[in-house]
This record gives C-alpha cells, sequence and structure tokens, in this order.
C-alpha cells in the first residue's frame, strides 16, 4: 500500500524556514551527534545522535525507492539539487512555470506537473508507491485533499520569530491526526502523526 509522507523540521513557534528560505538551526541536529546515517541515494551522510539515528534510518527505510513531490519554491531554491533529488528517485514538481532552461541530462530526473494531485498520482506510479512531500504548500494542499498520508515533525527547541509558517492557514478538513510515535533526541523531539480522513 503506498504511502503519501510530509516530513519537516520545524521551530517551536511554527516555522520551516526563515524568511529569506534559509533554514538557520533548523537543522543542526542533522549533526549534533556521532552516529553516521547516510541519506539514501544521495551523497549526504548525517552524524547525529543515536536515538535520532534510529528514528531517521526507519524513516529513510520507510521512503524506499518511492518519489518525490515539491513546489517551484523548493526546487528553485535548492537549484533542483543540481539534478539528483533526495532519495535517488524521480521527482515531480507542481508548477505552471516552464521547466528551467536546463541540460536534458539534469531535467531528467523532474516532472512538471499543473497541480498537486496529479503530481501525487504520477509519483505513485512511478515508484515504489511511497511518495515524500516536500515544501509546506505543498504538503497543505495535500492534507486539503485527502492525500496526506503520514506527517513528521521534527521539532526544533528554538523561536525563529518570523519566516515561512508550516500550517499557515492550514486547510485540514476533516483530517484528524493519529500519533505514531515519539522520539526525544538532542535538540529535536520527532513526531511522527498517521492522517485519517472522516467521512
Amino acid at each position: 500500500m503506498s504511502t503519501v509522507m510530509a516530513s519537516f523540521c520545524m521551530s517551536l513557534d511554527g516555522f520551516v524556514a526563515r524568511p529569506d528560505n534559509s533554514v538557520g538551526p533548523l537543522f543542526d541536529w542533522y549533526n549534533g551527534g556521532d552516529v553516521e546515517v547516510p541519506m539514501v541515494g544521495y551523497p549526504i551522510t548525517f552524524h547525529v545522535a543515536e536515538a535520532s539515528a534510529g528514528y531517521l534510518k526507519r524513516h529513510l527505510a520507510q521512503a524506499g525507492h518511492g518519489a518525490f513531490v515539491c513546489g517551484r519554491r523548493v526546487f528553485d531554491h535548492t537549484h533542483g539539487w543540481g539534478g539528483n533529488p533526495p532519495g535517488g528517485g524521480r521527482a515531480f514538481v507542481v508548477t505552471h512555470r516552464p521547466a528551467p532552461d536546463w541540460s536534458a541530462e539534469n531535467l531528467a530526473p523532474f516532472t512538471f506537473c499543473a497541480d498537486v494531485a496529479s503530481a501525487i498520482e504520477r509519483a505513485k506510479a512511478a515508484g515504489d508507491g511511497n511518495v515524500g512531500v516536500s515544501g509546506p504548500s505543498i504538503a497543505r494542499q495535500c492534507l486539503a485533499l485527502g492525500l496526506l498520508d503520514e506527517l513528521k515533525i521534527d521539532l526544533v527547541p528554538v523561536f525563529l520569530g518570523e519566516g515561512v509558517r508550516y500550517f499557515e492557514h492550514v486547510d485540514a478538513g476533516k483530517a484528524e491526526l493519529e500519533r505514531v510515535e515519539v522520539v526525544a533526541g538532542d535538540g529535536v523531539t520527532h513526531l511522527s502523526y498517521r492522517v485519517h480522513y472522516r467521512s
């Protein structure tokens, strides 16, 4: 069974990025320990505390060989991850703008879609069915459409004060959250929820 999952690092006051889209201290826990955790399909190795390592390994294993959906804002901010999206699979970018003028090789892993629903549908068919969602706007749209199955928050004990809020003007509709897991790491608390939709 496929799983559509959103995962974000978030400050205590609800921000996932600063106004300039930088993450500041929200990612510090990725390099706050001694346990190495390589990111699947991407040349990055995290160094996290032991409690976070177990959580992160489970999260990466769950992502498997699925696809990835993001908005154009995330795509542009990361410069398309240099043509190598996280997880090493295919990525589906929700946008009304044309694809950038890149080489065919760098654009190969990306498909540009006009709306969230079609991006999720195509992403499910492209990998093993599991789909990662990136970008707060895309996650909120998935939640409103009843497409989001799991929500993970890495809660970092800092206040950013301003920036990009995760749940800004969220339309949860008929969504209800079931707590699945809470893991106390060093400098971060990992929260996992399963999303249920009332009929």
